[in-house]
């Protein structure tokens, strides 16, 4: 106990160590316990639940196979968007879109414009690129920037959402 008295005694400054009074029973030592400052300071790597961007890329993801696509095997994806699509909107078999003077018209295109289009089947109208005006075809997948369509020729074609209005 001793040398801690006199490591306690120096940490004082020296005009009050004679004030210095330490009693032993007041003094608890720890032993095997580690300060704050000890502790290892590594970043606990914690597994995210979404997939990184490079991760996505990998598994592949991001590319759909372009010939083993067919049109009637997105058929059944196109039934399941309507199903949807009537949900979401609230339709009812039978039911008429809004017109646009109508006032539940605005609720209607604000629930329009947040559906998702996997399975969707659109048409370009029109496009800064001509050839694809007229095309049509199933929504296999949708990006921020990009739809894919699958056409009835059985072929794959990207639309630039920026470059076309879709109908």
């Amino acid at each position: 106990m001793e040398p801690l008295q006199e490591f306690i005694t120096d940490l004082v400054v020296p005009h009050h160590r004679c004030n210095v009074n330490i009693i032993p029973e007041h003094i608890t030592m720890l032993e095997g316990a580690k300060s704050r400052k000890q502790h290892s300071r590594k970043r606990r790597s914690h597994k995210s639940s979404t997939l990184s961007r490079r991760e996505y890329a990998r598994l592949g993801l991001n590319t759909l196979p372009t010939r083993q696509m067919r049109y009637e095997q997105a058929l059944p994806l196109h039934q399941l968007w309507r199903g949807y699509v009537r949900e979401h909107l609230g339709l009812r078999e039978g039911d008429q879109v809004p017109e646009v003077h109508e006032p539940r018209y605005e609720e209607f295109s604000k629930q329009l414009i947040k559906l998702d289009l996997h399975g969707a089947r659109l048409q370009v109208i029109q496009s800064k690129c001509k050839t694809l005006e007229g095309l049509a075809g199933i929504c296999v997948m949708d990006t921020k920037n990009v739809l894919k369509l699958l056409g009835e020729d059985d072929r794959l074609r990207s639309v630039l959402r920026a470059s076309a209005s879709l109908g």
